[in-house]
């Protein structure tokens, strides 16, 4: 069994051409390495933020770089240490990451009526993980995602036809079951690629992303990974 975790960002608007890209990224953890992953990342935050900490406390890179709510007194070299222990997690137990990306404005430049980028970007990302499972068959795999609930329904709705009927290219063979909804502070996983989204999405915005060397190797396919590990569209 596979797990893929998603998480998103530049989700401002199909029309917010400052952040131009959609981005919808996804960690794939073998069964076997779910807990080791998460006490490798527990010892790590409780080195740098001793408990006790709030329930809702969770590593978010947006937070982590703007200095907001816990981290808005945190010095800068505990925020940035907590950033590189996600790395190093990922590099400890050798992930694999999948990005798929939809160009705002060329989309809508594009398509008269043009369908929404998130259910693109999920689409995109069912096929691929189709394709990881498919190589790793005879292994199934779930979804998890960041809890979004404007968009639970519709991505219930549009993976229950993938599994049924297929994406139109891709019969869904492998992914199974409907995608699970959770808050992000109760899963350590869903803060790891919410960092990772992050720096992707800066790196496909064509701004300084420090951290984008340690996620290409981790893209499926590397070092072939574009239209793999990284998908744009259109």
């Amino acid at each position: 069994m596979h797990l893929l975790y998603l998480d998103e960002s530049g989700k401002s608007g199909p029309k917010d051409f400052d952040q131009p890209w959609y981005v919808l990224g996804g960690l794939i953890v073998e069964e076997a390495d779910w807990r080791p992953m998460e006490n490798a990342l527990n010892k790590r935050i409780e080195a740098l933020v001793p408990s006790p900490r709030a329930a809702s406390w969770e590593i978010h890179m947006a937070q982590i770089h703007h200095r907001k709510g816990d981290f808005r007194d945190m010095p800068a070299s505990t925020r940035w240490a907590l950033v590189d222990a996600v790395f190093d997690v990922l590099d400890q137990f050798d992930t694999t990451l999948i990005f798929t990306a939809v160009h705002k404005e060329r989309h809508q430049n594009r398509y008269a009526k043009p369908d929404p980028v998130e259910g693109i970007a999920y689409m995109l990302m069912v096929e691929r993980f189709e394709k990881y499972l498919h190589k790793h068959a005879p292994s199934q795999g779930v979804i998890v995602c960041d809890e979004q609930k404007e968009d639970e329904a519709s991505r219930r709705a549009a993976h229950s036809a993938y599994r049924k009927s297929g994406t139109g290219w891709l019969t869904i063979e492998h992914v199974i079951e409907t995608p699970f909804f959770t808050p992000s502070h109760w899963s350590r996983m869903l803060q790891m690629i919410d960092v990772a989204t992050y720096y992707a999405a800066k790196h496909l915005a064509g701004k300084l992303s420090t951290y984008w060397p340690r996620i290409e190797p981790h893209l499926d396919g590397y070092p072939g990974y574009d239209g793999r590990g990284l998908k744009r569209f259109p």
